[in-house]
């Protein structure tokens, strides 16, 4: 029943602001990224130096089983908040407010579900305090992506660097804190907790200023924007957990030192990827007005991103699959000179992971994210099979070359369901640049073998130079990108709707 009495007068609402650039909003994310690479990079170089390897292993567990219950609150709903607001600027405040009551409601079951793995998974005392405070950061992280994707559907990712520098510094902080007092593994999860409690009441604090969440209970708009993120979210909900496969697996099947020989590098190359996902995030908005009105447009972004990511990515794979001894005890000291092995394998998913995440952000952006929920369903399934067999046998090394695979399986096939829409990566040429390249790159490190720190930088200026030569990189892709940041005139649009 409608209400009698009349509605107050609407208050002024202040114009929107214009949308920064691509390449303006990819420099403030890769701000932003770069400062929650270095705070991730010093938590877990400490963590990994002062803890024991096997108090490092219940640390990687505990987060693991936490950040694998928690997978299931992401659901899709930020991409899906962002497309819509995308699609519709005068329904933003509703679809940010459902966003929160979806995400906040999923939140809840995923921590019953948590609290019911964790008794059958014989936790108790310390390590399910431990279980609990990494749920809590979870959650907190959460809720800071979701706000940040408010940032995102407004194109104004100015907001994010500012924040990641105080949510760095505070976890930084409070880990060094429980580390020097000795607190272990419930004392650093805490003090992270605290951190990302602080980002996610910050972040929001700026996410109102751009769109104040409206609550209003609009029950079949709840249940599409639901049904909608129910297909991404089960295919995030499915990728998240096949990263957390191999750690899983090996505190089933393995034991704790195990766990640490396969985390420590695992992680350290995961967190590489958050400087390739600022790229994602500042072009999805971008993708997502431009693939349903101009599908020409969003198909040379879509192929200029794709070979800028494969050309930067495959570096660090090298350098770091070549020098994998030297790094895993500088970086994790000879604890985990062991785990060099496994460097040496994972280094190769870097590319891998770094492109899949840009066809999967495409696939949200033309409507078909639906296949990201098949393949990686059954990888997901597919890793833990595998593991059950060879993680018993062969240890972090089995784990290390199922996670590899997987993400190949991954990649192929989101790139196959790209392809069947009409965006084709065009990936021959930058492969040739990057074999070429590669080669000189390793010729280099080869000869220099005995020299890390030079053969390193000599090997990856090599690269560089080879890449710009054969003309991987030119001026004009910056101006190709800028002018493709804007949709075409409103007479020049196709009558599609958004996706």
């Amino acid at each position: 029943m409608p209400h009698a009495t009349a509605p107050h007068p609407a208050a002024p609402v202040r114009p929107p602001q214009p949308p920064r650039s691509l390449a303006r909003n990819f420099m403030a994310l890769v701000l932003s990224r770069g400062v929650q690479t270095a705070s991730g990079f010093f938590v877990l170089l400490a963590v990994a130096r002062v803890l024991s390897v096997d108090d490092f292993g219940r640390y990687a567990s505990v987060s693991a089983l936490a950040g694998a219950v928690a997978a299931l609150t992401y659901f899709g709903i930020q991409q899906v908040m962002i497309r819509e607001m995308v699609c519709d600027r005068a329904r933003a405040a509703g679809i940010v407010g459902r966003a929160v009551i979806l995400r906040a409601g999923l939140a809840v079951v995923a921590g019953l579900g948590l609290a019911a793995a964790g008794t059958a998974s014989g936790y108790g005392g310390v390590m399910y305090l431990a279980l609990g405070l990494a749920f809590g950061l979870e959650i907190c992280r959460s809720f800071s992506m979701l706000g940040c994707a408010v940032f995102q559907a407004h194109e104004r990712m100015g907001y994010e660097p500012p924040l990641s520098v105080a949510a760095g510094l505070l976890s930084m902080a409070g880990v060094g804190l429980a580390l020097w007092a000795g607190w272990g593994v419930a004392g650093v999860l805490g003090g992270l907790l605290a951190a990302g409690l602080v980002q996610a009441l910050l972040t929001w604090r700026a996410a109102v200023r751009l769109t104040r969440p409206s609550f209003t209970l609009d029950a079949p708009a709840l249940r599409a924007m639901f049904y909608a993120s129910s297909v991404v979210g089960l295919g995030v909900f499915f990728q998240q957990n096949l990263f957390r496969a191999g750690a899983l697996s090996l505190t089933w099947w393995a034991g704790l030192a195990a766990v640490a020989e396969f985390q420590a590098p695992h992680e350290f190359l995961l967190k590489l990827e958050i400087l390739p996902q600022a790229l994602m995030l500042a072009a999805f908005p971008a993708l997502a007005r431009l693939a349903p009105t101009d599908g020409d447009a969003a198909g040379r972004l879509y192929r200029l991103i794709f070979r800028h990511t494969l050309q930067a990515m495959a570096l660090p794979a090298l350098l770091l699959a070549f020098y994998a001894e030297p790094a895993c005890v500088l970086l994790f000291s000879g604890k985990y000179a062991g785990a060099a092995a496994i460097l040496r394998i994972l280094a190769l998913s870097l590319p891998l992971l770094a492109l899949d995440m840009l066809v999967n952000n495409l696939l949200v952006a033309i409507g078909r994210q639906r296949y990201a929920l098949y393949y990686s369903a059954v990888a997901l399934l597919l890793a833990f099979g595998i593991n059950a067999f060879v993680v018993p046998r062969y240890g972090a090394l089995g784990a290390a070359w199922t996670a590899l695979g997987s993400y190949g399986w991954l990649l192929l096939f989101s790139s196959r369901f790209a392809a069947r829409h009409g965006f084709i990566s065009l990936a021959a040429r930058p492969l040739g640049r990057v074999a070429v390249a590669g080669g000189a790159c390793l010729a280099v490190c080869y000869a220099l073998h005995h020299l890390p720190f030079v053969g390193a930088t000599l090997g990856a200026l090599a690269y560089a130079a080879v890449i710009v030569a054969l003309k991987g990189v030119t001026r004009l892709d910056l101006i190709e990108m800028r002018s493709l940041r804007q949709p075409r005139a409103p007479q020049e649009k196709d009558t599609r709707a958004c996706p």
